[in-house]
């Protein structure tokens, strides 16, 4: 599974309901694949940036992180039990939601609405490919 930054940043800010949660956010956090290391960049609520190229070095407030199967299972079209949602996954399968806790319980619906935009940007590519 691959995740286009541009279909991302696009989706994400053309989905009313992220950027209604997203308001008045200023961000960075990582979604991290076993392939990708994507760093999203927030101001206003509004992605500016996600960049594909993030290296250890660069600061973030929270990351996603999961294996192939856990990213699988949350993008799936119908997600099996307890990968509805990040946290289930973290608690009954070892996806990972780390750092700033503040921030994530603060801005969780937003984040939580990632999960739906990544999958709708997923499916998407895999129809186009």
């Amino acid at each position: 599974m691959e995740i286009n930054e541009d279909r991302l940043r696009d989706a994400l800010n053309a989905d009313p309901e992220f950027r209604l949660q997203a308001r008045y956010w200023n961000t960075q956090f990582r979604i991290v694949t076993e392939s990708q290391n994507l760093l999203v960049r927030l101001a206003d609520g509004e992605v500016t940036a996600v960049d594909a190229g993030a290296t250890p070095f660069d600061t973030w407030d929270f990351q996603l992180a999961g294996t192939a199967e856990h990213w699988a299972n949350l993008l799936a079209p119908v997600p099996p039990p307890f990968f509805q949602d990040y946290y289930a996954a973290m608690l009954y399968h070892g996806f990972r939601i780390e750092g700033n806790m503040k921030t994530i319980m603060a801005y969780y619906p937003a984040i939580r609405r990632t999960r739906e935009v990544l999958a709708q940007v997923v499916a998407r590519q895999e129809v186009a490919a």
